[in-house]
């Protein structure tokens, strides 16, 4: 039992620091690396204090769209922390806690967005931004999880659970952090889950190991979307990890994933280059996804379209208000002053970029949930 316990608090551990997504064997895989990145080893200019007047745009579009029309959108910085005492409190209040913020938010019409989660075996915290940008509101709640530090069926049962919150129309969102220890010494984790109060729509979830080529995963998100599946997540349990997609079940949404090298990665590639791609795919209906492959030591930006669609997408990329941490209120006051002009928060990493959605409806359409592709746990 000694043993045992160990291993699940090393699993534990293990998990909580390996929130995204993992490569396939052969030298490919997701790649941290963001748009403009900084290499390894070099520590980016720590820059200005957070201001609550958000600089101009140093690099904007050089074709705009006349004229654009303000969008019905507002952002909110929230933060949640709680210490638990074993002694008189139980092991889940401080989730029912944080659920019950959801909640509260989510009544109002708040939708969670991106955050950074972490914690202990008696803490968490959450540093997360919502967007109240559809007349609807929300439903929280987190589902119990073991994961059996002996047996490698963690990802399967995660997916059963997921199909079956799909089918009442929870969307999977995140895997939260560990709640306890269950009767059989395995770490029990919460798996968040989000409900649009006023659709009925459900949902499905399939899976797949992730491809050791950037080629071969297009191949498998583009199997995946003729079907109406969109790549979702990539959660980690035990060191493993497989790519997710989810489908609407009562969307005709038809998805082409298409993956271009960076143009960082190539010799004389510029920033400037790499936004000049991200533009140039969004007049053609491919949306930026927000994570990246890397393979042959080369990234690879991903883009995804709905073919049942003629939308395009614009882009502007704005300076980070505080560079120096992760989400803050800066990010979202920086949001709310771009919603006058159509502009929607795409999200970090290092130059917040926004996007502004033309003849689009749908999911593509509105700022996307945590990392996307990635597990969106930090």
């Amino acid at each position: 039992m000694k043993t045992k316990l160990f291993l699940t608090v090393a699993a534990t551990a293990l998990l909580m620091a390996c929130g995204g997504g993992g490569g396939g064997g052969g030298g490919g895989g997701y790649s941290g690396l963001p748009i403009g990145g900084i290499p390894p080893g070099q520590q980016p200019d720590p820059g200005p204090d957070p201001a609550p007047n958000p600089p101009p745009n140093p690099n904007p579009n050089p074709n705009p769209s006349p004229n654009p029309s303000p969008i019905s959108a507002h952002y909110k910085f929230l933060s949640f922390q709680q210490d638990r005492n074993p002694d008189t409190e139980t092991a889940e209040k401080r989730y029912d806690d944080y659920i019950a913020l959801l909640n509260r938010e989510g009544a109002a019409g708040y939708r969670y967005l991106d955050g950074v989660t972490g914690g202990t075996i008696v803490t968490l915290q959450d540093q997360f931004m919502m967007v109240k940008d559809v007349e609807t509101t929300y439903t929280y709640e987190y589902k119990r999880f073991e994961v059996d530090i002996l047996s490698s069926d963690g990802l399967p049962r995660l997916l059963q659970q997921m199909k079956e919150q799909g089918a009442k129309g929870m969307v999977y969102v995140k895997i939260l952090g560990m709640i306890g220890l269950s009767a059989s010494d395995n770490a029990e984790f919460a798996v968040l889950y989000r409900k649009d109060a006023g659709s009925s729509a459900t949902y499905d979830y399939a899976a797949a190991d992730i491809p050791s080529t950037s080629a071969d995963f297009v191949n498998l998100a583009n199997a995946q979307g003729a079907n109406g599946f969109r790549p979702w997540a990539t959660p980690v349990l035990r060191g493993l990890t497989q790519q997710f997609f989810i489908k609407d079940q009562g969307s005709a949404a038809r998805y082409d994933l298409k993956a271009l090298v960076s143009p960082l990665s190539v010799v004389g590639g510029t920033v400037e280059d790499v936004r000049a791609q991200i533009r140039a795919q969004g007049t053609t209906g491919y949306r930026l996804l927000k994570s990246r492959f890397m393979e042959d030591s080369k990234d690879f930006i991903f883009y995804l379209k709905d073919t049942t669609q003629s939308s395009s997408f614009e882009y502007e990329f704005l300076e980070n208000p505080d560079p120096v941490f992760d989400i803050q209120e800066a990010n979202a006051v920086q949001a709310n002053s771009q919603t006058a002009i159509g502009l929607r928060y795409f999200g970090l990493p290092d130059s917040p970029i926004f996007f502004r959605s033309l003849n689009c409806t749908g999911p593509l359409c509105l700022s996307p949930d945590g990392k996307e592709i990635e597990d969106g746990s930090s």
